[in-house]
């Protein structure tokens, strides 16, 4: 159960509001996730799985929970099969796009967690595609959840 004492104290007054669920002519869904302040990078993962592995485990664990947490009181409905299309907004550029990348694991584990997605394989994840821009004052990653119907 994700409680509000893992979510970074800077980031509990940034709840998104609820999004609605888009519907295409075609029948398809599509919903927008927005997870507010910078999840981790490549580096910091790293960085902290060499200390020790409880201190990789507990930070997942929180980020995670704090994807889950957002996914639910935004009210994510459940998807068979996706693309995601992630734009990580960063305060600056002091991060390289391919370290910005690792969030993406954090994600969808975190998407699997909320039931948003049964699995995060192959049969469930069918592609993503990612950007990376500058937001000095609301750093956030958003998470266009598009179905995908085979």
């Amino acid at each position: 159960m994700v409680r509000w004492d893992v979510l970074p104290d800077k980031y509990k007054d940034q709840m998104p509001k609820k999004n609605n669920v888009k519907v295409s002519g075609d029948g398809e869904k599509e919903a927008k996730l927005v997870i507010p302040g910078e999840l981790p990078t490549m580096n910091e993962i790293i960085n902290i799985s060499k200390t020790h592995w409880a201190k990789y485990k507990k930070m997942k664990d929180e980020w995670t929970g704090i994807v889950v947490l957002y996914a639910s009181q935004q009210e994510i409905p459940a998807f068979e099969a996706v693309e995601l299309d992630i734009i990580y907004y960063r305060s600056n550029k002091r991060v390289d796009p391919d370290n910005l990348c690792a969030a993406k694991k954090i994600i969808l584990d975190g998407l699997q967690e909320a039931g948003v997605l049964e699995n995060d394989g192959w049969k469930e994840v069918k592609g993503f595609q990612e950007q990376w821009k500058v937001d000095k004052e609301n750093p956030r990653t958003e998470v266009i959840i598009k179905e995908v119907k085979e």
